[in-house]
This record gives C-alpha cells, sequence and structure tokens, in this order.
C-alpha cells in the first residue's frame, strides 16, 4: 500500500525539550486516519510537522515517497490543506476568505465562485457567504477554515481537532463528507481527536500518540503501573491483569476496545482476564455504541447498536468484561 507519509526517527524539539520522538511510521495514501490522545500528545506538533508548517529537528520525513529535500517547501505545501485548531481568518468577507487558496493557486473568478458556492451549498455555511471575519463566533470561524481547506479539493487534507467547537449539526454534515471521502479514496484525510469512538467511526486507521510517542495500540484503556515479568502479570492501582509472556519491562498497558468482550454473565472461555463491573455510561454515534464501564478500572467497549439491543443492558446494570492477554500492548 502506497503511503502518504513515512517518518523515521522524527525528533522536534521545543527549547531542548524533546516534544515529538517517533522512530517509525508509515500513514497511508488515500486513506482516513485519525491522531488519537490527550491534550500534549503531540498531535499538533506532529500536523505542523505533516504540513511541513514545522521541520523536524532530526530525522527524515518522506512525502509520497520522497524525502522533502527533493521539492521546495512552497510546492510541497500546495498539495495540503491544512486547518489549525485556531485558525486565522482575514477581516473580509467569508466568501473572499473561502475562495482565497483557489486565487493563489491561479483559478479564475468564475470557477473559484462556483466551487465556493458548492462548498458553502454542502455545508450549509451559505447565510455567512457575506458576512465579515469579526462578525462570526469560533465556531463560525472554524467552519470557515475547514471550507476553505475542503474546497481546494487538495491530495492532503489535515485537520487538528476538528470538532472542538462546532454545532451538532453542522459536525453531522462535516462527519458525512470526511466518511464521503473515506468511501472514495480520492484525498489522504488525517485529523486529531481525543475521542476514541469518533476516530472508530470516521478513520481507516488509528494513529494513538501519548507523550509525544506512537503508541502500538489503543490509548483509550491506558493503566499505569507495574509488570511482574515472573508472573506475567501487570499491576495497575486497582486490578492485576494477565499479560503476554516473556515482556521484560513496561510501565503502561493499553487494551484495545474492540477486543474486550461484553456480557452479562462470566464466561468461560480461554480468555485470561475477566472482571465485573457497572455500566457508566452509553454513548452513540453512526450505529457504533461506546460504552463506559468502572470495573476497578475504567474501561471504554465498542460494540454494535445490534450488540446493546440483544443483550438489552443499560446504564448502571452489572456486567462482566473479558479480554485476552493477546489483546494487550505493555509498553
Amino acid at each position: 500500500m502506497n503511503s502518504a507519509y513515512e517518518l523515521i526517527d522524527v525528533k522536534y524539539e521545543y527549547d531542548g525539550l524533546v516534544a515529538l520522538n517517533i522512530d517509525q511510521c508509515q500513514i497511508h495514501a488515500n486513506k482516513t486516519t485519525a491522531l488519537l490522545g490527550p491534550n500534549g500528545a503531540g498531535k499538533s506538533t506532529l500536523l505542523n510537522i505533516l504540513a511541513f508548517v514545522f521541520k523536524a529537528s532530526s530525522g527524515k520525513v518522506r512525502f509520497f515517497g520522497k524525502r522533502c529535500e527533493h521539492e521546495s517547501t512552497s510546492a510541497i505545501r500546495r498539495r495540503i490543506a491544512y486547518v489549525q485548531q485556531n485558525p486565522y481568518l482575514f477581516n473580509d468577507t467569508v466568501m473572499k476568505n473561502v475562495e482565497l487558496g483557489l486565487k493563489l493557486r491561479g483559478v479564475n473568478k468564475k470557477d473559484r465562485y462556483q466551487s465556493t458556492m458548492m462548498m458553502f451549498e454542502r455545508l450549509g455555511l451559505g447565510d455567512l457567504a457575506s458576512r465579515r471575519a469579526h462578525e462570526l463566533s469560533g465556531g463560525e470561524i472554524q467552519k470557515v477554515a475547514i471550507a476553505r481547506a475542503m474546497v481546494l479539493e487538495a491530495e492532503v487534507l489535515l485537520l487538528d481537532e476538528p470538532f472542538t467547537y462546532l454545532d451538532k449539526r453542522f459536525v453531522k454534515d462535516f462527519e458525512n463528507l470526511i466518511l464521503d471521502n473515506r468511501r472514495t479514496g480520492n484525498q489522504t484525510v488525517i485529523f486529531s481527536t481525543h475521542d476514541q469512538l469518533r476516530a472508530q467511526v470516521l478513520a481507516d486507521d488509528i494513529f494513538s500518540m501519548l507523550a509525544g510517542r506512537y503508541v502500538p495500540s489503543s490509548i483509550v484503556n491506558l493503566y499505569s503501573g507495574k509488570l511482574l515479568p515472573d508472573k506475567n502479570i501487570f499491576e495497575t492501582a486497582e486490578l492485576k491483569i494477565n499479560v503476554p509472556e516473556n515482556l521484560t519491562d513496561g510501565e503502561h498497558i493499553a487494551i484495545e476496545s474492540t477486543q474486550i468482550v461484553l456480557s452479562k454473565e462470566q464466561l468461560s472461555s480461554s480468555m485470561r482476564n475477566s472482571f465485573h463491573g457497572k455500566i457508566r455510561s452509553l454513548h452513540e454515534d453512526n450505529g457504533q455504541i461506546q460504552v463506559t464501564i468502572e470495573a476497578g478500572e475504567v474501561f471504554q467497549i465498542i460494540i454494535t447498536k445490534a450488540a446493546l439491543d440483544e443483550m438489552k443492558i443499560n446504564v448502571g446494570e452489572a456486567v462482566w468484561l473479558s479480554f485476552k492477554s493477546s489483546a494487550i500492548s505493555v509498553f
């Protein structure tokens, strides 16, 4: 599979402190990738490197198979549309802000107008077209920045926490556009989020981050503690969890949410980990259900709507969760 980006031994430092440290990773071309992690995980720093706004302090960044030195920075940037977390708009009308990128790319006035109006229609922003940037709310600024990026139809679309300030109606329309891009496979889309369910629903691949590093698993069910190698046990503050054999060190474990089995009764199976708990919350999005369970530690599990209906469970009910040791990453 072709790669849009390949990073090898990439580091980025702020004032001598390492903010990003990625040994090796590939981001697939014409796929949708979610950068998943908490605030401070390094998601924005990585996006700035992928947008060639920041230059890595060391290491190699390949863009569609080529070292970035093989092209000028400006030529690469023309192939990328980037919506930053706090986007800047010029103090002009929304129409002129959205068509600006097309103008800079030499698109004629008629085509710019048609493309911009089509994007307004797709995102439901027609009523904002004549308003000036200083008249907009934070959420409206975010919407305009998204429209300005998407109208370019660039090879790569980068989105830094794009859902933060958006109202629910616009979020749904925007999610549908991302899903459309995923189905057609005509664009590489990379977005950052701290929302596991959104990443699960929208992305082909999930790239998890913690403290500036790539984590080889979901980081939603992430726990700190101590590994006991002689017992194949990892002790968190609340639980003793069976882990794979032959591990020698590790301070964190992560358990993939889709690999945890939920049941009303304790299962008789080969799964070495089984814990009793209560459902704290249920959240639905696009047919996927995120179940939050208190079972010593707090677990998040992804199940289908059909599975939820079949089990007939609700908030406050007692359940069992089970998972194999092979579903656990230790690092």
